[in-house]
């Protein structure tokens, strides 16, 4: 997996050019504007941190995919790439969601996918064939999966506290928390690819 090698060199050094010196140097929200340098497609999105200021949510429209991109990156391994890794997303209280994410070759983000079906048809209806009569994938398939990503890109833009915990390949148990209020602000950077989900 190419894209988001390194993130992007650390999004371009927190986007600025330069390493905060302390933590409360790092901004709580920034906008995502860049090029990915290894297929020039383009990053359209926000970089949110966490309370902490310890671990930080890319959330963007890339020009490669159809769907919202959903990264999390902290400054410690959390397992070998392409591991995937379960992550329990609370927002504003409510209970645990499980999503899967899995490990980018820097080893210390992750990338939010649609593990399999089968976990999400209790909340999402039976998915459709994953591939069509021609054998090609199936659009319906694609539209139901794409329907995923937009609804937890929904949970955390317009939630307000957003907690994510999980366990990293050496049982090391991790916990965040997000301010997501200044995130509702930013939806219209996803517009290419983000819409309102149909099943909530």
């Amino acid at each position: 997996m190419r894209f988001l090698n390194g993130i992007l060199v650390a999004a371009i050094l927190w986007l600025g050019g330069t390493w905060p010196a302390s933590a409360q140097d790092i901004p709580l929200l920034v906008e995502l504007n860049v090029e990915d340098p290894f297929d020039g497609s383009q990053w359209t999105g926000v970089r949110l941190a966490s309370e902490n200021r310890d671990a930080f949510l890319f959330l963007f429209c890339d020009d490669d995919n159809t769907n919202p991109r959903i990264v999390f990156a902290h400054g410690q391994d959390i397992h070998d790439p392409t591991k995937p890794i379960g992550f329990d997303i609370s927002v504003d209280g409510a209970e645990s969601e499980r999503h899967f994410f899995t490990v980018l070759p820097n080893r210390n983000s992750a990338v939010f996918f649609v593990r399999t079906a089968e976990m999400y048809e209790g909340q999402f209806g039976r998915s459709p064939p994953v591939f069509n009569e021609q054998n090609a994938v199936n659009a319906e398939y694609i539209a139901w999966t794409d329907n995923i990503y937009n609804y937890l890109t929904q949970r955390l833009f317009f939630g307000e506290i957003g907690a994510l915990r999980f366990t990293d390949g050496s049982d090391q148990p991790h916990g965040y928390s997000f301010a997501l209020l200044p995130l509702s602000d930013h939806i219209g950077r996803l517009r290419d690819c983000y819409e309102p989900p149909w099943i909530y």
